[in-house]
């Protein structure tokens, strides 16, 4: 019987092993990668804009192209629940008229357009309608509806025909607010003599407007002093105007002594295009009521064109 070799269980042993790791020509398992795919996001496209919205509208001034004064006749309106007319140019006559006579150059249907401080519209001229200020009034009323202002839209001022609003100027709410322009004491001082009054003058307006195409902006100041024994009543209220031309020289547009009315310049126009404004006026009373009026200004003063609307 031959010996058994000291070798046999190392051998057996190292067989084992060598199985139980998988042996050498067993691969590694690589891990997968995983790749993750980000897609590319679509461009926002701008749905198509609809023009008749109103973000369009407000977007897209009025064409304000055509002829206006002296080449054409043309009526400038105030509005209060109806068009009031104010003063126009007839170019047939070649001259300024007011009132009753400025309606025999329109008619019913005709393109009007009507401002506000931040609003313009195109409407037309509907069938003659009472202003709210008028009430009841006995035979034919003297102003005209129009759909928009009968729909409770409201507005400043209206123009037919709609170029002549190229020649309006609507005068900054800040000319008669806190934020208006200071006048120099000197200028206090000559208005309040011309005003014929002792103690302190209110400034109310003071507005910087050209108003003869000079160049050189007007001074516009409108003033008033209350009676202290009688808080319902001015002892004086009225318009200045200081040429740019001459400054210290003040010329008087409306005054009024111991009334109940005061008194704001709205805005200017040129109603004949002789470069010269006219001055649009509104006067508020104590009583409540009130009105609108046009004045032409002369070298040394003004007159009034019409009447005082609303029966002032």
């Amino acid at each position: 019987m031959q010996p058994r070799s000291s070798l046999a269980p190392l051998t057996l042993s190292l067989a084992l092993a060598f199985t139980a790791c998988g042996g050498g020509d067993a691969k590694k398992t690589e891990a997968k990668k995983t790749e993750t795919k980000v897609e590319a996001k679509a461009e926002p496209v701008d749905a198509p804009r609809d023009p008749g919205t109103s973000l369009d509208k407000a977007v897209v001034a009025i064409d304000l192209a055509g002829p206006v004064p002296p080449d054409a006749s043309a009526v400038f309106y105030t509005v209060d629940g109806a068009l009031i007319p104010l003063g126009c140019y007839l170019h047939d006559k070649k001259k300024i008229a007011s009132g009753k006579d400025c309606l025999k150059i329109v008619k019913e249907g005709d393109e009007v357009y009507l401002k506000s401080k931040s609003i313009e519209n195109l409407d037309k001229i509907g069938a003659p309608k009472a202003a709210m200020c008028e009430g009841p009034v006995s035979g034919a009323p003297s102003s005209l509806g129009v759909p928009a202002v009968d729909a409770g839209a409201t507005f400043d001022y209206a123009v037919t025909p709609k170029s002549f609003a190229r020649q309006v100027v609507l005068l900054s709410e800040e000319s008669w607010s806190e934020k208006k322009p200071a006048l120099a004491a000197a200028e206090i001082a000559a208005l309040t003599t011309l005003a014929k009054v002792t103690g302190e003058l209110t400034i109310a307006q003071v507005a910087l407007q050209d108003l003869d195409g000079d160049g050189t902006p007007e001074k516009i100041v409108s003033v008033a002093q209350v009676n202290p024994k009688d808080s319902e009543r001015y002892n004086f209220s009225g318009v200045f105007v200081q040429r740019g031309a001459t400054p210290g020289t003040w010329i008087p547009v409306e005054t009024k002594t111991n009334d109940t009315e005061t008194f704001r310049v709205r805005g200017a126009l040129d109603l004949d295009g002789d470069r010269s404004h006219e001055l649009w006026l509104n006067s508020v009373t104590t009583e409540g009521g009130g009105g609108d009026r046009l004045y032409q200004l002369t070298t040394t003063g003004a007159t009034g064109l019409g009447k005082w609307t609303c029966g002032l």
